[in-house]
C-alpha cells in the first residue's frame, strides 16, 4: 500500500479530516474531495480506482450513499460509483463511513474488508448531533428577523438530535415544547424542563409555534398540520431524506419549509472532520493491537 488513507467523496468535513491526518504524518490520497482549503501535502488521485487500490484504509462520507449507486460527494463533475469501490477493495483493507447499508456491509465482509460505520458509534453520533443542532439554530436565525429568545419552538422527535437541540434552544431562552410518540420520551423531556405533547396533539397545537424543528425521518407534517401553521411560522427540518413534511402540501400551501441535510458539513466542518479523524485513528490503533500488526 502506498497510502495509509484514501479520503473519498463527502463534503467539507472530508477536507479537514484529510488535512488532520496529513498533519499527523500519515500518507493521504484524496478523490472526489473539493480542493479548497485542502492541504497541498495530500495527494490528489488521478482516478477513483487509483485512490481505492493504493490505500490501506478508505474513508467515505458520513452518509455513504443516498441511492446505493453513488458514493455521496459535493465535488462537481465527479462520479463515484459504489460498484467500482466494491470491486476495487480487497482483503485486508478497511472502510470507514456512515449510514452504510447492510447489503454493502455484507459484500465488504465477503471480501474480508473491515467495515466501521460512524453512525453506529454513540460518541460520534452524539458529537454529530451537537454540530447538527448548532447548525439548525444558525439556520433558523438566518431565516427570520427575530430573536430565538422568547420564541415558541416545537421540536419534533426526542432522539439524539432532538435532545441536544431542545437543550440548546432552552439555553437561548426559547420556550421549548417537545413532541414525541413515546410516553417515556415525553416524561424525560418534561423532567428536563420542557413542555411536551404527543403527535395526536400536534394538529390542535401547531398554530402556537414560531419555529418547528423536525428530527423525525418520516412524514409527520401532512396537509392538515401544515394548513394550521401560523402565517409566519418557519420549519427547519434536520431529518434525513425525504424529511418530515409532505412535499406536495408544502408546495401547495407555500409553507416556509427548509430541509437542511448535512448541517455539520456546512457550519462546523473543521470540528466534525477532526473528530472523525481522531475516531478513525482510535479504531485503527485498536485493530492493529488486536491483530498484532
Amino acid at each position: 500500500m502506498q497510502y495509509d488513507f484514501a479520503v473519498i467523496g463527502g463534503d467539507r468535513r472530508q477536507i479537514y479530516l484529510a488535512n488532520d491526518l496529513k498533519n499527523r504524518r500519515y500518507r493521504v490520497i484524496v478523490y472526489g474531495v473539493e480542493d479548497q482549503d485542502l492541504d497541498l501535502g495530500c495527494r490528489r488521485g488521478e482516478s477513483f480506482s487509483e485512490a481505492v487500490r493504493n490505500a490501506e484504509c478508505i474513508i467515505g462520507p458520513v452518509v455513504f450513499s443516498k441511492d446505493r449507486e453513488f458514493v455521496t460527494s459535493d465535488s462537481d463533475g465527479v462520479v463515484l460509483r459504489v460498484e467500482e469501490l466494491l470491486e476495487e477493495m480487497k482483503k485486508g483493507q478497511s472502510l470507514f463511513s456512515g449510514c452504510i447499508s447492510e447489503d454493502i456491509v455484507k459484500r465488504c465482509r465477503e471480501k474480508e474488508v473491515e467495515v466501521y460505520d460512524f453512525m453506529k458509534m454513540d460518541d460520534v453520533a452524539i458529537f454529530n448531533a451537537i454540530a447538527t443542532a448548532e447548525g439548525a439554530i444558525v439556520k433558523a436565525m438566518e431565516l427570520k428577523p427575530v430573536n430565538l429568545h422568547g420564541s415558541r419552538c416545537l421540536v419534533l422527535g426526542y432522539g439524539r438530535c432532538g435532545r441536544v437541540l431542545a437543550r440548546k434552544l432552552k439555553g437561548l431562552d426559547a420556550a421549548v415544547t417537545v413532541c414525541a410518540r413515546n410516553a417515556a420520551a415525553r416524561s424525560e423531556s418534561e423532567a428536563s424542563g420542557f413542555a411536551s405533547m404527543g403527535f395526536g396533539d400536534l394538529l390542535r397545537h401547531i398554530v402556537r409555534f414560531d419555529y418547528i424543528f423536525n428530527t423525525v425521518p418520516s412524514v409527520v407534517l401532512r396537509y392538515q398540520e401544515l394548513k394550521r401553521l401560523a402565517k409566519d411560522a418557519c420549519i427547519v427540518d434536520i431529518a434525513s431524506a425525504p424529511g418530515g413534511a409532505d412535499p406536495e402540501a408544502v408546495k401547495e400551501l407555500q409553507v416556509q419549509y427548509y430541509l437542511c441535510p448535512s448541517l455539520p458539513g456546512i457550519y462546523a466542518p473543521k470540528s466534525s472532520g477532526i473528530r472523525l479523524a481522531e475516531k478513525i485513528l482510535e479504531l485503527k490503533g485498536r485493530m492493529e493491537y488486536e491483530t498484532g500488526k
